[in-house]
């Protein structure tokens, strides 16, 4: 009786000698000496980071989170992001940052932080969230670059979590017209409406907070523009493959520690020349991407509304 573990094809005595010169002899020369002059002629680089993190642990508990930073132009700001992680009332497991190739050089962050991950090319805003999938905790929380939690945000998503709502948590949500493109005039969050009530909005950006499991909706489809909008591919992806919603938690005027983000840093960086906003196009290209997904079939908040 065969072994249905190992199976190997029935070959003559010829056949068998063919087989072995190819594997055994030839391959000396056709592949393993090319390989060698190869190695011989490259220019070596060694990348020699000042921390080594050991293997990821996989973090017990309901509240383990994987907090993921972003690292282009404005690396000056890092630090303050990583001491308002460490200072939060439930801390992340671990940070990560995430280094797109930029114009300028890019810093060894790696004493900072947990992980680094350096990319020779500009992935824009995707990245983190492919990196997000290999997160080992059951929450994930990405930042930009100009936001800077407060002292109870993780414990505010957590909460509204524990308080039965299951969806994309954002700092930073907007509520779309009825009809037409994108919108930010009716903002729900750290730079909008403080209301004391999670909310349900469209989408959010600047930062998010899911259960790891939500990360897969990101990759659901293409999304139409590699350039921009990742906050509405997000949330319509996620509504549209899983009925998962987007909301802010509360923001209560009186409890700002309780915010997203702290204001006049979010403000201040957030207006720097490497704003996103104020690059060419980019008011037309999320205009263009709403109008896409409401072919598609998405009915926003508002328009919710109207009909029932």
């Amino acid at each position: 009786m065969s072994d249905p573990q190992r199976s190997r094809p029935k070959r003559t005595i010829v056949q068998g000698i063919s087989w072995w010169w190819q594997t055994r002899v030839k391959s000396l020369w056709t592949v393993r000496l090319p390989a060698m002059l190869n190695k011989a002629s490259q220019v070596k680089t060694t990348f020699e980071f000042d921390h080594t993190p050991d293997a990821i642990a996989i973090p017990n508990g309901d509240n383990s989170i994987t907090a993921i930073l972003t690292v282009y132009t404005r690396s000056e700001y890092l630090q303050a992001q990583v001491d308002a992680l460490k200072a939060q009332t439930i801390p992340p497991d671990e940070i990560w940052v995430w280094c797109n190739s930029s114009d300028e050089l890019i810093p060894d962050v790696s004493s900072m932080v947990d992980r680094v991950i350096v990319s020779n090319s500009n992935w824009k805003f995707w990245g983190r969230f492919a990196l997000a999938t290999m997160a080992r905790t059951k929450h994930v929380c990405i930042f930009d670059d100009d936001i800077l939690p407060q002292p109870q945000w993780l414990e505010n998503c957590l909460g509204v979590y524990a308080s039965g709502i299951n969806g994309i948590l954002g700092g930073a949500g907007a509520l779309l017209e009825p009809t037409g493109g994108y919108s930010s005039k009716n903002k729900v969050g750290w730079n909008g409406h403080h209301l004391d009530e999670t909310t349900q909005v469209d989408l959010s950006g600047q930062c998010w907070f899911f259960k790891k499991e939500f990360a897969k909706y990101m990759w659901m489809e293409e999304p139409p523009n590699w350039d921009n909008g990742e906050d509405i591919h997000f949330s319509y992806m996620a509504l549209k493959h899983g009925g998962i919603k987007t909301w802010v938690p509360p923001h209560p005027e009186s409890q700002p520690e309780r915010w997203a983000c702290r204001p006049d840093f979010g403000k201040r960086v957030g207006r720097t020349k490497a704003a996103v906003f104020k690059s060419a196009g980019h008011h037309d290209m999320r205009d263009e991407i709403v109008e896409n997904y409401r072919r598609d079939g998405w009915v926003v908040v508002s328009a919710q509304a109207v009909t029932e």
